[in-house]
């Protein structure tokens, strides 16, 4: 059950009040107290209807039932108010809250009704809201020291494993990896035309590859003073730079944000991402000491495989249509992931042809 807070101005409160009395959200309890220069709109919804709710409120508030693109009171408003209003405003306003515990009999038979018909609703098959998506890729966007700590542990685990010729070791220097997060977020803030997220995320992966490239050097090469370390075959697979390997990559990429966008564990979603990443970041790092002359070609596979990640999981983010609720911003954001589009399809001509002349 949530608990929604409506706080307009008169002018817009009399259309507001106008779809309450229609009945137009029949599956709410709503309350109005009245103020001078506002009102303010208590409504009670369950939460399979609350996307529903959100949207019916401000196409009607608007009059554009029927137009194509909707801008549903709750982003509009926020929007507004975070990004375009003025401070001096203090008549709008809205909250979402999630009550510890409701007694109403009204509310009770609502929840009853709504589990005994199983109605289908867009958003009750489990798929988050796209407000709890933009909420849970912000901490991916942001540089963290105890993500990058981890990230240099996965490294260094991958690299024994590397030496080891040890296949087990490897695959668990991919759990603890956190490479997905940031692709992740990536993707989601492309879809939604977030420039200055998608630039944050950008460095952040270039951040964390670079990480993996110059641990793997530097404990390479101190181990090198010491033991002699072997050419092994996990090693030499990934000096080797291929085409298919971008292929590969987008399918991961996708098969990985269809999962985690359907709740499976990051742990587990994130495998996929860091079997494509972590092994030929961690060979690059380990060519460039002992090995010169594969270095390259191990650079390029972890090109080939970030750009791959990047496409596959942007073309998932476009079919989950993970779209901004404004219909501006809609638009907006078409355009950004068209140009984003061409710089990807530009990007993979580009290694497609240098893996063909090395």
């Amino acid at each position: 059950m949530k608990k929604v807070v409506i706080t307009l101005s008169a002018e817009q409160a009399e259309k507001l009040e106008a779809i309450l009395s229609e009945s137009i959200l029949k599956d709410a309890l709503y309350f109005i107290e009245e103020y001078p220069d506002r009102k303010k709109f208590t409504v009670f919804v369950l939460d399979e209807t609350l996307e529903e709710m959100i949207s019916k409120t401000h196409d009607i508030l608007e009059g554009q039932q029927n137009q194509q693109y909707s801008r549903p009171l709750w982003t509009g408003l926020l929007t507004r108010i975070e990004n375009v209003m003025e401070k001096t405003d203090r008549n709008t306003l809205v909250e979402v809250y999630s009550p510890d515990f409701i007694i109403s009999p009204f509310l009770d038979e609502l929840k009853k009704k709504s589990e005994e018909t199983d109605r289908p609703k867009e958003k009750s098959s489990g798929e988050p809201l796209i407000e709890k998506i933009v909420a849970a890729t912000e901490r991916y966007s942001r540089f963290d020291r105890n993500t990058f700590i981890l990230a240099s542990i996965a490294g260094l685990v991958a690299l024994i494993g590397m030496f080891l010729n040890n296949i087990g070791i490897i695959i668990g220097a991919m759990l603890v990896s956190p490479l997905l997060g940031p692709i992740y977020s990536m993707a989601i803030n492309m879809t939604l035309g977030n420039l200055k997220a998608v630039l944050r995320c950008s460095r952040i992966i270039v951040a964390m590859v670079g990480l993996l490239i110059g641990v793997s050097m530097l404990i390479t090469f101190l181990l090198s003073l010491v033991i002699a370390l072997p050419l092994t075959s996990e090693i030499a697979m990934r000096m080797d730079a291929s085409a298919v390997y971008i292929l590969m990559a987008a399918l991961l990429g996708f098969a990985s944000i269809i999962a985690l966008y359907r709740g499976i564990p990051e742990s587990i979603a994130g495998v996929a991402i860091a079997a494509a990443l972590l092994p030929p970041a961690v060979v690059t790092g380990i060519a460039v000491v002992l090995f010169p002359g594969g270095a390259f070609k191990a650079f390029m596979l972890t090109c080939q495989n970030v750009v791959g990640l990047i496409t596959g999981s942007v073309i998932a983010a476009v079919m989950l249509q993970i779209y901004p609720r404004d219909g501006f911003d809609q638009l907006r954001a078409r355009q950004f992931i068209t140009r984003i589009a061409w710089i990807l399809a530009f990007l993979i001509f580009l290694l497609v042809i240098l893996s063909l002349i090395q």
